[in-house]
């Protein structure tokens, strides 16, 4: 963090500057994206697991058609 009054740069635990001795202020907190879960997995995971499900299922309908054309 920059001091306001001189500009110097200050670690962010800081409460004065090193320079000048003025109070810098406080630095604010960062908010973390809070994960959307259901059932207890993160919903990416759900999405994924639907979506290998399913080419696994046209996977399974689609196989034998290709393998036998005629019959």
């Amino acid at each position: 963090m920059d001091c306001p009054k001189c500009g110097q740069w200050n670690p962010d635990d800081k409460r004065v500057c090193w320079r000048c001795d003025t109070e810098l202020p406080k630095p604010v907190e960062k908010k973390k994206k809070k994960q959307t879960l259901f059932l207890g997995m993160p919903m990416w995971s759900w999405i994924m697991l639907i979506l290998m499900a399913a080419i696994l299922l046209v996977g399974q309908c689609v196989a034998p058609m290709l393998l036998n054309p005629g019959g």
